[in-house]
């Protein structure tokens, strides 16, 4: 008998925290385990229900029609699969971890963290390098929107679409392309502030929410660390409160990209106007963290 829903969702493993913050990373070297299957920012499937507003979702929001659709979305992305556990990544989650939470009542949360300063510089890299146009698209990422995305859907995304494909000029008539975490109000944002300090607000937003969220919870459903200390033993750490077992294949992507992911850094091309915006925007948060700037 094939199992039900609920015994392919058990435990699911979320991982949390803003945009170029070491998500994918740590998604990439967890998807490579024998037990787990890996799902790549499914934006449409956590917006179900709740496509007319942004990404600050609350648990009133996962209706019981809302929670049904996506956990059976994630059920079959599981089976295709062919493990028996879900590793998810998408950063707008940090925004919304309670409705996250009513949808995945037993789901263990890692937030993965970056220093301020080349987190808020590497999103302002993604607005300039990706919000607008096609260059760069990845197939397989427009192949699985078409796929969460049924026609009554469309009209919700026709402009955001247009934003993305259309000439600047006009583009410009239904609002400047988006990209990352949807605060509410972004369109707003977009016309009054930099794109610097729409970064800034991001990833102050992530973090404060995400993190203040999951130090409420019971220290065995939520984990917090650091892209600068993911270390062999910090990932064994995480291993052992995901509950997954070593897995040689796994060791051999960790290798091979977290001293790379590491050693980049954005604040060192920095000038220091951008790093004197960043510091009046997020001081108070990045202290709070941990962060000196």
């Amino acid at each position: 008998m094939p199992a039900s829903d609920n015994e392919v969702l058990e435990r699911p493993i979320v991982i949390i925290g803003p945009p170029r913050s070491g998500t994918s990373l740590l998604m990439n070297v967890l998807g490579v385990h024998a037990d787990v299957v890996h799902v790549n920012e499914p934006r449409l499937t956590w917006r179900y229900g709740n496509d007319g507003r942004s990404d600050w979702l609350r648990p009133e929001h996962a209706t019981p029609a809302v929670r049904e659709h996506i956990r059976r979305e994630f059920a079959a992305r599981v089976r295709e699969g062919g493990g028996r556990r879900l590793v998810e990544k998408t950063p707008s989650n940090a925004l919304r971890p309670a409705f996250v939470d009513a949808v995945f009542p037993d789901c263990l949360f890692v937030n993965i963290l970056r220093h301020p300063y080349d987190t808020i510089l590497s999103i302002r890299a993604g607005w300039e390098g990706k919000a607008a146009g096609t260059k760069g698209i990845r197939v397989n990422r427009w192949r699985n929107r078409f796929r969460e995305l049924d026609p009554r859907r469309a009209p919700h995304y026709a402009k955001e679409l247009m934003r993305r494909t259309l000439p600047a000029p006009l583009a410009g008539v239904v609002g400047r392309p988006e990209w990352g975490p949807r605060l509410p109000g972004m369109q707003g944002l977009l016309v009054e502030l930099s794109v610097l300090e729409v970064a800034c607000l991001q990833w102050r937003a992530c973090v404060e929410i995400s993190c203040q969220y999951g130090r409420a919870l019971p220290a065995e459903r939520y984990l917090e660390i650091p892209l600068e200390e993911l270390t062999r033993e910090t990932m064994q750490r995480v291993l052992d409160f995901c509950a997954l077992s070593s897995d040689e294949a796994l060791w051999q992507r960790f290798e091979s990209d977290v001293d790379r992911a590491r050693a980049g850094s954005r604040r060192e091309g920095a000038s220091a106007e951008d790093l004197a915006c960043i510091r009046g925007m997020v001081r108070p948060t990045a202290e709070w963290l941990g962060y000196e700037l």
